[in-house]
């Protein structure tokens, strides 16, 4: 007998240690959709609570890692990573119609993503090796855009309140930018080509707009505005 539990445990740790890909799917309430497709060897992990939530992952290459947690009704998430090493983490709720979109082709990109609220929307798009995005919502109805094509570059977004709208757009190395929005139809955009350039917006209150381009290197710029 006990040959018999050594031998199905032997066959147990094999099967692991030659899986390829690996997805976990969790579904709690009513009308949930979830679709993983995986090419290669990839990690995807879907937990869904409420109503009517949806989630989309495609994963090609090696070592990309995707969750997906949604809290609610309605949110989407969609994930395509293509590649090495990618990690793409989004978490939806509460409540309602929240939407994120993440697409990473490269190798060592990550991306984090939090929403809380309603109606939301954050999309990032990463291309090269090493960019890192984080996206977090607070409130209803903001949008949040960042894309990365490079080496290295940051960006990171932080949005509370509704109807606020960041742009964030980098192509270069080493570029590393923030964006802070408090209040009501506050717009910011930052535009960066080069190398090791930064920049950082905070805007409290309503109505503010700033642009920011930077072109080369090492340029700097703070952007500060409060009503």
């Amino acid at each position: 007998m006990k040959k018999v539990i050594l031998s199905i445990s032997a066959m147990l740790f094999a099967g692991v240690a030659f899986a390829q890909n690996v997805s976990d799917v969790d579904q709690t309430g009513a009308l949930n959709g979830a679709l993983v497709v995986q090419v290669g060897s990839n990690n995807s992990d879907v937990d869904q609570i409420g109503i009517a939530n949806i989630a989309i992952v495609g994963q090609v290459g090696s070592g990309n890692k995707s969750t997906v947690y949604q809290l609610g009704a309605g949110n989407v998430s969609t994930v395509a990573q293509v590649g090495a090493n990618n990690t793409s983490n989004i978490a939806q709720g509460i409540w309602v119609g929240n939407s994120a979109t993440t697409t990473q082709i490269g190798v060592d990109n990550g991306s984090d993503v939090l929403q809380v609220g309603n109606f939301n929307s954050a999309t990032t798009t990463q291309a090269g090796w090493g960019n890192d995005a984080s996206t977090v919502q607070y409130g209803d109805a903001n949008f949040a855009s960042t894309t990365q094509t490079g080496l290295f570059n940051d960006a990171s977004t932080t949005q509370a309140g509704v109807l606020n709208f960041a742009f964030t757009d980098q192509d270069g190395w080493f570029n590393n930018a923030s964006t802070t929005q408090a209040g009501w139809f506050n717009i910011s955009s930052i535009e960066q080509d080069g190398i090791a350039n930064y920049a950082s917006t905070t805007q409290l209150g309503i109505l503010n707009l700033s642009t920011v381009s930077q072109t080369g290197f090492l340029n700097g710029s703070v952007v500060i505005q409060a009503n």
